[in-house]
């Protein structure tokens, strides 16, 4: 299909409703009465035509996440609008933002366009300047990000002098700018140029690419979502909502998402709460930069009316970074404080012996079978006509399917699988046996025959379907907390990850470790800070340690208590002459959640296992591990006990907390 230009969205919509029309008629046509069902579903962050008084949602609208809580959510980069009062002696407030023009010949309302007015020259200047701070800033702290600035034109003829202008400038080392850095793309472009252009957009996410300033009219509005985007400059004036959200539209992809960048993304919410408070953001991580344009200043007043946290104000002097900084380990630290780990390989299809759960002694269904069988069998549906309220119809669901069989192979999928991945291969005919133990002799405290109508129908009631479910479940995952691992694996070590970017604030100096800087969690951190302060540094008996990383890659696979397969990650790792140690701070608020004590269980099952796989020969560390929770009530009650005394009340603890998960007295 070839796209053409369209005068404006109503024609675009009326396009978009005949092709579907006629997509509709073709299945008609090959197909007939066998066609089968016809639905099409759309994706749009712009659902609506027109603009201000005129604007109108399509009908059609199924759901709408709208950009307020995406941004809410972070699921997108936050919006600023980069506001400069002066630049060069210049209000702002007084320039002209429209291109200069030739007077008027042969009756033409506007003369040709010959230059580049001095206040869209005003613009670009900022929005280079943020791309070159922006570009230094990340180079500075070992962040292989490259920042694009988009500049949106009012038409080829700007967009061809905003190109030559660039070419008249330097960048950040003194270089001038040229084809490698900036390219243009617009429809006036021969053809040939026009698909090398595209091809080009395709590598613009490529930080090792040097292509990092596109200059557009409008071809870039809609189908372009590159995550690398931070500046936008607009030198086009417009009142149209619809042009303006796509314009914004392009930027606003993540280019640091949380989960390839989770070390910036307590930075990143502190920014968002900080914009919510009115302050000047402490970094811009994940900002699209919108440089200031009458234009828009309308358009984003009504979005913060609407609920929207949108940053105003010049950034020029602040750090995009904030107090991120790279810490790298220190080589002549690592053969004394490196400390490693087994990459274990477990067997995710758990060996249980099923024989050692007694049906007996499962919990009863709260609730008479006979009871049951009144209530199911008079369980009627009634079609009631919402104008007049009448009572229509009165009828029985029919079961032409369902039996004790049907009921057996349903209940068996329900246990043994997650989703479609099993969680017991080869076991189904042992589940298969247990179940039909239970439910024929104990669930509801007699023996049943289920090959009746009258009875098997009750197991199509959904409360007994989930009670039998989650009584199953979890008399199994009582028997899988430990996971089943190979005594053999790959070791992980700290010096795996070279550099780590913490906040600098938020860090404190360790002589223990082979980073000399360790980061701790920014909010609520207090707690962390203290420990490694009082505890892990001054005490002898540690002679390593480190708060562990996501990209140490330590994790501890669970189940938690609804059976999710999940990864623990521990807050610190410590060596010390006899053991080596996984130590989890917790707050006292956060003892009592139930999957605290799955994740103890978890651990502690890990640490037994590793404690059995031989070190490498090049790892001088204890072979022997164990797993430590210390609370926050205990350590500020005990701040003068060195490691060696707080290791034993972490014992008691743990040991509580596993009780009382198992209901027992300790």
């Amino acid at each position: 299909m070839r796209v053409c230009e369209i005068s404006n969205e109503k024609d675009e919509e009326l396009v978009w409703r005949r092709f579907m029309n006629l997509l509709n008629e073709r299945m008609n046509e090959r197909h007939g009465e066998e066609r089968g069902l016809f639905i099409q579903i759309d994706y749009s962050a712009t659902p609506f035509f027109g603009s201000k008084e005129k604007k109108e949602y399509f009908p059609h609208i199924v759901y709408d996440y709208d950009l307020l809580k995406a941004m809410h959510d972070m699921l997108v980069k936050q919006i600023f609008l980069e506001e400069r009062q002066k630049v060069a002696g210049e209000d702002l407030a007084t320039l002209d933002f429209r291109a200069v023009r030739a007077e008027p010949e042969g009756g033409h309302k506007r003369g040709e366009v010959i230059e580049l007015s001095e206040g869209q020259k005003i613009l670009l200047q900022i929005g280079k300047s943020k791309l070159e701070q922006l570009a230094v800033e990340f180079r500075g702290k070992g962040i292989n990000k490259k920042p694009v600035l988009l500049i949106l034109a009012e038409n080829t003829k700007v967009a061809d002098l905003v190109r030559d202008h660039f070419y008249t400038l330097t960048d950040e080392h003194g270089l001038p700018y040229d084809d490698s850095q900036v390219m243009l793309i617009h429809s006036d472009l021969p053809e040939k140029e026009l698909e090398e252009a595209r091809q080009r957009l395709d590598l613009i996410d490529d930080n090792d690419n040097p292509l990092r300033v596109v200059v557009s009219v409008l071809m870039l509005r809609e189908g372009f979502d590159k995550k690398n985007i931070c500046v936008t400059v607009v030198l086009r004036a417009t009142e149209a909502d619809l042009l303006l959200e796509q314009i914004v539209g392009r930027g606003l992809r993540l280019m640091f998402p949380k989960w390839e960048n989770p070390e910036f993304y307590e930075a990143k919410r502190e920014a968002y709460w900080e914009i919510r408070s009115n302050k000047t953001p402490s970094n811009s991580l994940d900002f699209l930069f919108i440089v200031e344009h009458p234009g828009f200043r309308e358009f984003y007043e009504k979005l913060k009316e609407e609920g929207y946290a949108i940053g105003i104000g010049d950034t020029s002097t602040r750090s995009s970074t904030g107090d991120l900084i790279p810490v790298d380990a220190i080589a002549d630290r690592i053969p004394r404080f490196d400390i490693g780990w087994p990459v274990q390989v477990f067997d995710s299809a758990e060996k249980i012996d099923l024989s050692k759960i007694k049906p007996e002694e499962l919990p009863r269904y709260p609730g008479e079978f006979s009871s049951l069988k009144k209530l199911v069998s008079g369980i009627k549906i009634t079609d009631t006509h919402m104008g007049t309220g009448k009572k229509v119809k009165t009828w029985e669901l029919p079961n032409e399917y369902f039996d004790f069989a049907f009921f057996l192979r349903s209940m068996t999928n329900a246990v043994v699988l997650e989703g479609k991945k099993p969680i017991l291969s080869g076991m189904k005919a042992e589940v298969a046996g247990l179940i039909d133990e239970y439910v024929s002799k104990y669930c509801f405290g007699q023996e049943i025959d289920f090959s009746k109508e009258e009875n098997y129908r009750i197991l199509n009631y959904s409360p007994v379907f989930d009670h039998i479910k989650k009584a199953l479940r979890q008399a199994i995952l009582a028997l899988s907390g430990e996971i089943v691992y190979e005594h053999h694996g790959r070791w992980g070590r700290l010096s795996d990850v070279p550099r780590l970017m913490i906040r600098e604030s938020k860090s404190v100096p360790s002589e223990k470790c082979i980073y000399p800087l360790v980061g701790y969690q920014p909010k609520g951190g207090g707690f962390e800070r203290g420990f490694m302060l009082e505890i892990l540094e001054p005490s002898f008996e540690v002679l390593a340690y480190s708060k562990l990383d996501r990209k140490h890659n330590l994790k501890i696979p669970y189940r938690d208590e609804i059976g999710v397969l999940r990864n623990y990650e521990v807050d610190f790792i410590v060596k010390t002459n006899e053991k080596m140690y996984l130590v989890e701070t917790k707050a006292d608020r956060d003892l009592k959640r139930p999957e605290v004590a799955v994740k103890i269980r978890a651990a502690m099952a890990w640490c037994e296992q590793a404690s059995t796989v031989k070190l490498p020969d090049n790892l001088h560390q204890p072979n022997e591990w164990e797993y430590l929770v210390i609370s926050e009530g205990f350590f500020k009650q005990n701040r003068g006990l060195s490691f060696g005394a707080f290791k034993d009340a972490a014992r008691l603890l743990r040991e509580q907390l596993v009780a009382r998960y198992e209901r027992r007295l300790l």
